[in-house]
């Protein structure tokens, strides 16, 4: 038998092989009908090609996913649920599966983003699934690419959100990254927060990032946070209360 190893748990039957895990949480695998294989015979024979392969291509969306989780960093601190790192890794393989240039265990994410789907499947990304943005904002936004700016007409607070139970206050931001993903680098910006108490007069609100240096692919995503006020204090309500979502790429 030879030991898995790759970014994930591997159980089930594929060809002849049989993945299984242990009472100590290690992943092996063995031939049908076999006492097991080696180490060696894992790295080198073909019946294997197709796991290693996966377990290649996977891995580096996982490398390529710990940027992709930067890009709005100081917002998703505030703002995620426990499934965020494993579901920003599936959308980056499910991203690298739109590079039709190399094939299966080379492909990249760096070839699925250069297409117009790999870029659209960012769109819509949550930091914290459990408080998606449709959800959380009952009210139509708009990117202003012109002012360069996200825009609400008329935002009533008490109207316009689901709020949390003992929440006071509301806090609203716009992140825009610069994404240079061919060379593994990133430049992010924010806007000023806007807070508002729940019952705050409708208002009018426009909120407009900094825009980075460089023109790669900018990443733009929208926070809203919410707090309770202590005495003259507002303390930020836990993570799952709150909502990052990514909301516009450009150039598309």
């Amino acid at each position: 038998m030879a030991k898995v190893t790759a970014p994930f748990k591997i159980t089930g039957t594929l060809d002849d092989l049989n993945f299984y895990m242990t009472q100590g949480n290690i992943n092996l695998v063995r031939t049908k009908g076999k006492t097991g294989v080696t180490s060696e015979q894992f790295k080198t024979n073909p019946i294997f090609t197709k796991v290693r392969n996966h377990g290649s291509e996977f891995g580096h969306c996982v490398k390529t996913s710990r940027q992709f989780r930067m890009l709005a960093h100081q917002f998703n601190l505030k703002a995620k649920d426990g499934s965020f790192a494993g579901r920003a890794n599936k959308l980056l393989y499910e991203i690298l599966q739109e590079d039709v240039i190399n094939e299966h265990g080379k492909r990249t994410v760096t070839n699925g983003l250069d297409t117009t789907d790999g870029k659209e499947y960012l769109i819509g990304f949550e930091g914290n699934k459990l408080r998606p943005l449709h959800n959380i904002l009952k009210t139509n936004w708009i990117w202003d690419e012109e002012a360069q700016s996200l825009k609400i007409d008329n935002f009533n607070p008490l109207q316009h959100l689901d709020w949390p139970e003992n929440a006071t206050h509301v806090h609203l931001a716009v992140s825009r990254s610069n994404w240079d993903y061919k060379n593994g680098t990133f430049t992010p910006s924010y806007s000023e927060e806007y807070t508002y108490i729940k019952e705050a007069t409708a208002t009018s609100l426009s909120i407009k990032p900094s825009i980075p240096a460089e023109n790669n692919l900018h990443v733009i995503f929208l926070y809203i946070g919410f707090s309770l006020q202590q005495r003259k204090k507002l303390k930020l309500l836990k993570r799952a209360n709150n909502t990052v979502s990514l909301i516009k790429v450009l150039p598309f």
